[in-house]
């Protein structure tokens, strides 16, 4: 569900919360911070965003007082106006992708592949409840930050809900393959 636009307003909303400018390692740990680490940023991705917002004008570099080594961004009056006018937007991401390798394996499986069909589901399942584990973590993480982590987490919320509806519909989908692909006991 993340988009490359998303990531660099969430870049340029971190260097916004940062008068005096943020050198990118801060940046980057303040960014997975408060997206509550579902997004996982890398280095070069960061920095790729972060030379494209130089090059827009919308932040700048300014000097690294006694540290010349670590570059330190700040955001420009033209980025400020560009973050506002992109927080009144509405999305443009989709709620939720269809697109699912799952989808494709229901389709296509047969009444004889029943206990194989069952498997992937069961193995969806588990990787659905680990990820359930890892909202946990997030929202442990960020009860220990304290106040500043209202937004941080709604969006884990979300992700929880979102989570335990999928486990949900892997459950119907399930109990209805069980239903309509039974044999009939043979007596």
């Amino acid at each position: 569900m993340r988009k490359p636009h998303g990531l660099r307003f969430a870049l340029l909303g971190v260097v916004s919360r940062s008068p005096s400018g943020i050198h990118g390692y801060a940046l980057r740990r303040k960014c997975e911070r408060a997206l509550g680490g579902f997004w996982q940023l890398n280095f070069g991705e960061v920095y790729r965003i972060l030379d494209k917002l130089i090059e827009e004008n919308l932040i700048e570099l300014i000097e690294g007082g006694k540290s010349t080594v670590r570059k330190i961004y700040r955001i420009t009056d033209k980025g400020r106006q560009s973050l506002d006018s992109f927080i009144i937007e509405p999305p443009t991401d989709a709620p939720r992708a269809l697109r699912h390798e799952l989808a494709v394996k229901l389709l296509f499986g047969t009444p004889d592949q029943l206990p194989e069909l069952l498997h992937v589901i069961r193995h969806q399942r588990e990787a659905y409840v680990r990820q359930l584990r890892l909202v946990e973590t997030q929202r442990r993480k960020v009860q220990r930050l304290g106040d500043g982590g209202l937004v941080t987490g709604l969006l884990i919320d979300g992700v929880e809900l979102s989570v335990r509806a999928e486990l949900t519909w892997l459950d119907e989908v399930a109990q209805t393959l069980r239903q309509r692909y039974a044999r009939p006991e043979v007596g």
